[in-house]
C-alpha cells in the first residue's frame, strides 16, 4: 500500500469523527482528488469498504472491520497485508536500487512473514521480469543481487515505480509525496532543475512527462549517493548513434548538459558525460506545449504513421478538420518514436477510463496500430499507453462532429423569404444552432462576422469563406431541401 493511503488510514484511526477531504487533503499535503482516489484504492484493496463516505460529512474509517481484515489488534503494518504484486515490487526496487550488490533474502523478509516457498516463488517471478531489461538475478546463497548494465538498471527502476501508485500522480507534488526518503532539499533541488528546464525551452511539459524527468532525476541521485552505478567502458559518449542524436538537438544538449553539471554540483561529485545524453533521450521523447523542430527522419516516419490511421479510419485527408487531425497525431507520434527507440514508458492513467469510455475505440485504434506495426514493419511495438493517448485524439474528433454544426441562413435580401426559410429549418431540424438570418450582401461586406460557419443555406449562390460548406435551397425549403440539408449535416467528412 502506498504512503499516502497510510497516512488516511493512521488519521483516520485517531478520529471517533468524520473527517473531510479537504482536511486530510491539508494534512497530508496533496490534492482532494488524490485522497478520493487512495480512499477507493483501499476499499479495494480490501475487498470491501473500510472507509466510509457521506455526503456532507466527509469520511470515517470502519476500525473494527478493518482490524478484522488485517487481523491486527495494534497499529498499522503495511507488509502484513501487502498483495503479491506489491510485495514484489517492494522487493524488486530494493535489489535495483542496491546493485549491483548483494542482499540477504531473510532481511529483504523479515516484514512480511512469508513461507520460503513463496519466497522462491517471488524470486523465479522477479528473474522473469528481470529479463525484459536484460538483466539477471544472481543466487549466492542466502544472498540475492541484481546484475547488468546500469543503463538497464535504471530503465528497470523507472518501470517498477510505473507500476506503483506513484507514477500515477496527476502533480509533482501527489508524485513527490510517495517517495518517503526523499529530503526537503532534494524535492526542492530537482523541482528547481524542472523549472529551469522549461524556462530553458520556454514551454511547459505536462503530465506524465514531467512525473518522468522528475523520477529520472531521483534515480540518478539516489544511485550516485548509494555508490552503486557502475558505468560501461569509461562512460563516455562514443556510440555514433549517440553523437548523431546530439547533432541533431543540439539546444535540447545544451539543456540536458547544464542540469546534469547542476547536478554533480549539488552531489559534490564527477558524473559521466553520458548522463547527459540519457537526460536528452527524455528531452526529445516528451510532448511539449509548445512544437520543436525533430530530424526528418523522425517527422518523416511520424508523419507516414498518422496517415497509416487516417487512411484505416476511412477519413477524406482534404478536410480540414482532418488536417487538423493529422497535424495533432503528427506532433504527438514524433516524440512517441523517440520515446519508442529510447525504450522510455510513459504511464497513461487515464487508460483504464479510456477503455471504459471508448471501449471499441480503443479496440479499433489498437487494431490499426497492430496492422501499421506489420505493413510499415515498425521497430518496436506500441504499448496500450501510447494506444490509449491514441485514441484520445480521434475521440476529440468524434466528439467534435457530433456537436451541433452552425448555420447560417442567406439570401438576397436578407428578409422575407429568410425569415420564411429559418422557421422552415428549425421546425425540421429543432436542435440545429442557426446563427442568423443576413443578406448576401452583408456576408460578403463584413468577413469576420461569420468566420465561425459550419453551413450556409442560401436561397442565391454564394462563394463562402474558409470551410463553410454551401447548400442552395429554395425559399420554401421542400423535401429536397431537406434530404440534401441532412445529408450535409450528417457527413462527419
Amino acid at each position: 500500500m502506498s504512503g499516502n493511503r497510510d497516512k488516511i488510514i493512521k488519521i483516520l484511526s485517531k478520529s471517533d469523527r468524520f473527517v473531510t477531504a479537504d482536511e486530510l487533503a491539508k494534512s497530508i499535503g496533496i490534492s482532494t482528488k488524490t485522497i478520493y482516489r487512495a480512499v477507493n484504492g483501499i476499499n479495494d484493496h480490501y475487498d470491501e469498504p473500510i472507509i466510509v463516505s457521506e455526503r456532507g460529512k466527509g469520511l470515517k474509517l470502519n476500525y473494527d472491520r478493518y482490524l478484522e481484515l488485517t487481523k491486527q489488534t495494534g497499529s498499522e503494518n503495511d507488509k502484513l497485508d501487502s498483495t503479491p504484486l506489491e510485495r514484489r515490487n517492494q522487493i524488486l526496487t530494493k535489489l535495483l536500487f542496491s546493485a549491483p550488490l548483494a542482499n540477504r533474502v531473510s532481511e529483504m523478509y523479515e516484514d512480511f512473514f512469508v513461507s520460503i516457498e513463496l519466497i522462491h516463488q517471488d524470486l523465479t517471478t522477479i528473474s522473469k521480469q528481470l529479463q525484459k531489461y536484460d538483466l539477471s538475478l544472481k543466487r549466492d546463497g542466502s544472498f540475492v543481487s541484481v546484475v547488468g548494465d546500469e543503463r538497464n538498471i535504471r530503465r528497470a527502476i523507472n518501470a517498477v515505480l510505473m507500476q506503483s501508485n506513484a507514477m500515477n500522480q496527476e502533480s509533482i507534488n501527489d508524485f513527490i509525496s510517495e517517495f518517503h526518503d526523499l529530503s526537503r532539499f532534494d524535492n526542492q533541488f530537482i523541482t528547481t532543475q524542472l523549472e529551469l528546464i522549461q524556462r530553458l525551452l520556454n514551454t511547459t511539459i505536462p503530465y506524465p512527462y514531467n512525473v518522468n524527468i522528475f523520477s529520472h532525476l531521483y534515480i540518478l541521485m539516489k544511485r550516485i549517493r548509494q555508490g552503486k552505478m557502475i558505468d560501461s567502458k569509461d562512460g563516455q559518449i562514443k556510440n555514433k548513434r549517440y553523437e548523431k542524436i546530439i547533432q541533431a538537438n543540439p539546444k535540447f544538449y545544451k539543456v540536458s548538459n547544464d542540469v546534469i553539471k547542476n547536478v554533480a554540483d549539488y552531489l559534490n561529485c564527477n558524473i559521466p558525460a553520458i548522463e547527459s545524453y540519457y537526460l536528452l533521450e527524455y528531452l526529445i521523447s516528451m510532448r511539449y506545449n509548445n512544437n520543436f523542430v525533430y530530424d526528418k527522419k523522425t517527422s518523416s516516419e511520424s508523419m507516414e504513421l498518422a496517415e497509416f490511421y487516417i487512411k484505416q479510419f476511412g477519413l477524406n485527408p482534404g478536410s480540414s478538420r482532418v488536417v487538423s487531425l493529422q497535424n495533432d497525431l503528427v506532433s504527438h507520434i514524433r516524440p512517441m518514436i523517440n520515446r519508442l527507440n529510447n525504450h522510455i514508458v510513459v504511464a497513461n492513467k487515464v487508460l483504464a477510463d479510456i477503455k471504459l469510455e471508448y471501449g471499441q475505440l480503443f479496440k479499433r485504434v489498437a487494431a490499426i496500430t497492430k496492422k501499421a506495426e506489420n505493413e510499415l514493419r515498425l521497430p518496436w511495438k506500441i504499448n496500450d499507453d501510447e494506444i490509449g493517448f491514441l485514441t484520445l485524439y480521434f475521440a476529440k474528433y468524434i466528439e467534435e462532429s457530433s456537436l451541433p454544426k452552425r448555420v447560417l441562413i442567406m439570401c438576397a435580401s436578407g428578409i422575407g423569404t429568410s425569415k420564411l426559410l429559418y422557421v422552415k429549418i428549425h421546425k425540421a431540424f429543432p436542435d440545429l444552432n442557426i446563427v442568423g438570418v443576413t443578406s448576401k450582401t452583408d456576408y460578403v461586406e463584413n468577413p469576420d462576422k461569420y468566420d465561425d460557419v459550419d453551413v450556409i443555406v442560401s436561397t442565391v449562390p454564394v462563394v463562402p469563406r474558409k470551410d463553410a460548406k454551401v447548400i442552395l435551397s429554395s425559399a420554401m425549403f421542400n423535401e429536397q431541401d431537406r434530404n440534401r440539408l441532412s445529408r450535409l449535416l450528417n457527413d462527419e467528412d
